[in-house]
């Protein structure tokens, strides 16, 4: 009995995979020289070559990265406090001038 499931399974297996062997995608018929002829016939009546514009003036090369001040852990981690004491004071200051306007508009 197990013999027969599993050659019933691998048959239907084998079925499957013979029915999903057409592809009506038109991609699958494109090759790539039917793709170059249709392009060089396209060109075929272009003579002119191009040139390099020398109006153009060549950028500047880049500057070199500025060196990397090295610091420790403790220093990154302070400076890190530092900033985030620094927007907290930015916020609580906006915070503030935004209560100020919204009681200044509750007075009218």
């Amino acid at each position: 009995m197990k013999f027969t499931i599993r050659l019933g399974l691998i048959g239907m297996g084998a079925l499957a995979l013979a029915s999903c062997g057409d592809s009506k995608d038109a991609s699958d018929e494109v090759v790539a020289e039917d793709v170059e002829i249709v392009a060089d016939d396209a060109m075929s009546d272009v003579d002119a070559e191009p040139v390099e514009d020398d109006s153009l003036a060549t950028p500047a090369p880049m500057p070199a990265p500025a060196p990397t001040e090295t610091s420790t852990f403790e220093e990154r981690q302070a400076a890190e406090r530092e900033k985030m004491a620094n927007d907290a004071e930015a916020a609580e200051k906006a915070a503030a001038d935004i209560k100020a306007e919204l009681d200044k508009m509750n007075e009218n």
